[in-house]
């Protein structure tokens, strides 16, 4: 008998996935483990499993569908099997109370209008946002296997599910609801001399067609005369899983978590000479030289040894003590931010921290992270000194108790033994959860990480 394939739940935070690419196709044999698609989620492009044995007769969401947890996305039975009425089948589904939930009704129904019993209880996903659409069954169409293009999958999910529908088929604000633009071509080559958005002129011409005359007309206008140049439209932007992801936790630990923050400037010259002698005594180029941030990670692993209040987190009735030391590294990616952690950084070399900090930050731009790699950490260190900035402060990294920002190495005057002489600075500062850390107990590891960092040969031998 065919079944529905859902959009599974990947990763701890997902709440939608969007299909990436589908490497099953229609017609295609499957079994329990086999990968059929990839998925983007909030964090990473993972793979999707079939849990059923059989052919892949239909596929409800297209590659670029954005669908929540548990939406149909394929339906997987015997070849030649009538798969009409797996859609009603799909709608008469039972939800958890939390799936109800989060049905968004795009067209709010009539405060005078009683609401019908299926209203009130909805019973899926799909037949909620029907209800709330008021589309009845009888208006979707069920896609029977063999007997249906690959577009009446696309149709059939942009019924069931018009929020999630695909950007490629949303008309762009530039077309008109007619069609393009009409437009004679001394129009058209008059309208860029000038600057004039052929989006804002009415045509005068036949069928409403753009001529010489309207582009003038338009020029003399007020409005044509405050354009001197093609004005850029806005543009809406929809919000990534990610970008809901990082905007839901940075906004909860900014309103929950009471930080306080601890700036020090540092003598970076040590720490940047042992850089450099270690790169080239031991002739490492190019990726297999270590940076001053993996060195700066040691020297956390050590300070979060020394000062353990650091490395732990609130947990309401009591304060959890971490006994590892999983120190996180805040990659910029495309659409966000992901942090994957070094496992037991305080029993690596620091060698081994820079081998691993490549190969995570690698993996997380080309979105291939496991959750076990960005999820369960003890400590995060953010470093914006490739961009020249010079000291920030960052958000807590909810529910660990502490974050290190780190800032550029600036070269500078400073005073040596009651002399002017160049050298190199460092600011650093430290984002503390009150309710874990006090103030002296922030400011000893500050201290512990000064001593590390202006006497850096210890990072090498621990």
């Amino acid at each position: 008998m065919a079944k529905i394939a859902e959009m599974t739940q990947l990763s701890p935070t997902m709440a939608e996935g969007k299909i990436v690419r589908w490497l099953k196709h229609k017609g295609d044999s499957v079994s329990p483990g086999e990968i059929i698609a990839e998925v983007e989620t909030d964090k990473a492009v993972m793979e999707m499993e079939a849990f059923e044995t059989g052919v892949l007769l239909e596929i409800l969401a297209p590659e670029g569908t954005l669908l929540p947890v548990g939406a149909p996305v394929a339906i997987i039975g015997k070849s030649g099997e009538d798969i009409s009425a797996l859609v009603e089948t799909a709608i008469k589904s039972t939800p958890s109370k939390k799936e109800s939930s989060t049905i968004r009704s795009t067209t709010p129904m009539s405060p005078h209008t009683p609401p019908s019993s299926a209203q009130t209880e909805p019973r899926s996903k799909a037949s909620a946002y029907l209800q709330t659409q008021h589309v009845t069954l009888s208006e979707t169409e069920a896609p029977i296997a063999g007997k249906k293009s690959e577009s009446s999958s696309i149709e059939t999910v942009s019924k069931i599910f018009p929020e999630f529908q695909r950007e490629e088929f949303r008309e762009p604000k530039s077309v008109r609801a007619g069609g393009p633009v009409k437009v004679s071509p001394l129009a058209k080559n008059l309208a860029l001399q000038k600057g004039v958005d052929l989006g804002e002129v009415i045509g005068s011409g036949p069928g409403g067609r753009i001529i010489k005359r309207d582009i003038l007309s338009f020029q003399e206008t007020e409005g044509g005369k405050k354009s001197s140049f093609i004005k850029r439209q806005d543009r809406k932007l929809e919000l990534t899983g990610m970008r809901k992801t990082i905007a839901s936790r940075l906004a909860h630990s900014t309103s929950t978590i009471p930080h306080f923050y601890l700036t020090l400037e540092l003598d970076a010259n040590p720490l940047d000479s042992l850089r450099n002698s270690y790169n080239k005594d031991l002739g490492l180029e190019g990726p297999a030289k270590i940076s001053v941030n993996d060195l700066i990670l040691k020297a956390c692993s050590f300070c979060l040894r020394d000062v353990p209040e650091v490395n732990s987190s609130w947990r309401e009735d009591h304060i959890l003590e971490h006994g590892r030391v999983d120190i996180g590294v805040a990659v910029s990616i495309e659409g966000g931010l992901i942090t994957p952690y070094v496992r037991d950084a305080d029993r690596k070399s620091v060698s081994e921290i820079s081998r691993e900090i490549k190969e995570l930050a690698s993996r997380a731009r080309e979105r291939k992270l496991k959750p076990g790699e960005y999820t369960d950490g003890t400590f995060t260190v953010s470093n914006l000194g490739m961009f020249g900035i010079s000291s920030f402060t960052a958000v807590i990294n909810e529910p660990e108790a502490a974050i290190l920002a780190v800032g550029a190495l600036v070269e500078k005057a400073v005073v040596l033994q009651g002399s002017i002489v160049p050298g190199k600075t460092l600011s650093v500062t430290l984002s503390c959860d009150h309710r874990v850390v006090d103030g002296a107990t922030g400011a000893r590891f500050l201290s512990s990480f000064r001593e590390y960092t202006e006497r850096p040969l210890r990072l090498l031998t621990g």
